[in-house]
């Protein structure tokens, strides 16, 4: 597979475009509550992506990568067959990340502000991570065929996952 600088800077750019839309659509949301405020009956910290070690590092670097190394897969190796298990996959990560953010017992941040509501930012991040996990299950194509784009998902998914480790100890998310 041919290494693209064309498909890596569409890949990053993308990225970066639907990244800012979710930090601006989180600065235009006046019905969040404040940032490091204390959220009722616990001693935690309402979070803004900011706070997060995987939204201001893994997404801007690691998922960049991976959103790299996914172009490469999905120009050069997909066919229709592909798109449409691409695009349920996409659907199912969706619902399964909204079920965990709804639920009564997740811990309310930026996205899900409180039991069961969803922010816009929420709303501009559920396709995000979503589309983000299905590529990154198609990116496991790669790892047979070492090149460019293999090296671009491996790194991008260590940093990643670097920065959802982070966020454990950090406290920003629960274990699991």
């Amino acid at each position: 597979m041919k290494f693209s600088w064309t498909f890596y800077t569409i890949a990053v750019a993308g990225n970066l475009f639907w990244i800012m839309l979710m930090f601006l659509a989180e600065f235009f949301d006046k019905t969040l509550p404040e940032q490091n405020s204390i959220i009722p009956n616990t001693n935690q910290k309402f979070l803004y992506m900011k706070d997060f070690w995987t939204f201001s590092w893994g997404d801007p670097v690691g998922v960049s990568l991976i959103w790299a190394a996914f172009l490469h897969v999905a120009v050069y190796r997909f066919e229709l067959r592909h798109w449409s298990v691409f695009c349920v996959l996409s659907i199912f990560f969706m619902a399964d990340f909204a079920m965990i953010g709804l639920a009564k017992e997740h811990k309310p941040n930026t996205r899900y502000p409180c039991a069961g509501k969803l922010s816009w930012n929420g709303i501009l991040r559920l396709p995000y991570s979503g589309i983000t996990a299905s590529a990154s299950v198609f990116c496991v194509w790669l790892l047979p065929n070492p090149g460019i784009a293999t090296l671009l998902f491996v790194s991008g998914g260590a940093f990643y996952l670097v920065c959802f480790l982070s966020d454990i100890n950090s406290g920003n998310l629960e274990s699991f």
